[in-house]
């Protein structure tokens, strides 16, 4: 009957980590979806900061152009270079921010992922010990009341027995019963 009991209480513990590590594992693939998402977006985001400077950088070489052509090459040839060095150095320090920010950015997503990992493991590890915890201590309470079960029944049955042999011997000195009789009754066999 012991058996059960701890066969029982060890198959609900069980199904209640399963659960539990269930929970924690859907929690922690949402949480790890959204971040990943958030690095696919960053890409998306700061190319679209790159276009941007490509952008700024053609109007701007063509505003350039366009004033060249309107000083009909007029010898300010060294304006036009200097001012086509400076829109390729900005577009160059453009691109250079924006990959150093979706570097960071990506840096710091991945940072909250490796985060985010480590969490998960810990609340594996804190879920099994407080599951286990439980169900060492419900194991322990069953065995008690298990052993303080069969103390009463051997008590009740030693009491039974005991009540069995006074009745069975008194009626054996009053010679109202045989010495096969009172063995019958006691499984105790008397010396003559």
């Amino acid at each position: 009957m012991g058996q059960n009991w701890t066969k029982q209480i060890e198959e609900q513990y069980e199904q209640s980590l399963a659960a539990q590590k269930a929970q924690i594992k859907a929690a922690y693939d949402q949480n790890t979806s959204a971040y990943q998402k958030k690095l696919n977006e960053a890409a998306v985001q700061y190319g679209q900061l790159k276009n941007e400077a490509y952008v700024n950088n053609a109007l701007a070489e063509r505003t350039r152009r366009e004033n060249i052509a309107n000083m009909g090459l007029s010898g300010a040839g060294s304006t036009s270079q200097t001012l086509q060095q400076r829109h390729t150095a900005a577009l160059l320090g453009t691109l250079g921010d924006a990959a150093r920010q979706q570097q960071d950015y990506a840096d710091n997503v991945n940072l909250a992922l490796a985060n985010l990992s480590e969490k998960y493991g810990a609340d594996l590890t804190s879920a099994e010990a407080s599951n286990a915890a439980q169900r060492n201590e419900a194991l322990i309470k069953q065995s008690q009341w298990q052993a303080d079960y069969d103390m009463d029944w051997r008590k009740m049955l030693h009491d039974e027995q005991q009540a069995t042999f006074e009745q069975a011997y008194s009626l054996y000195l009053k010679r109202l019963i045989t010495t096969a009789q009172f063995q019958a009754m006691t499984g105790v066999s008397l010396r003559r």
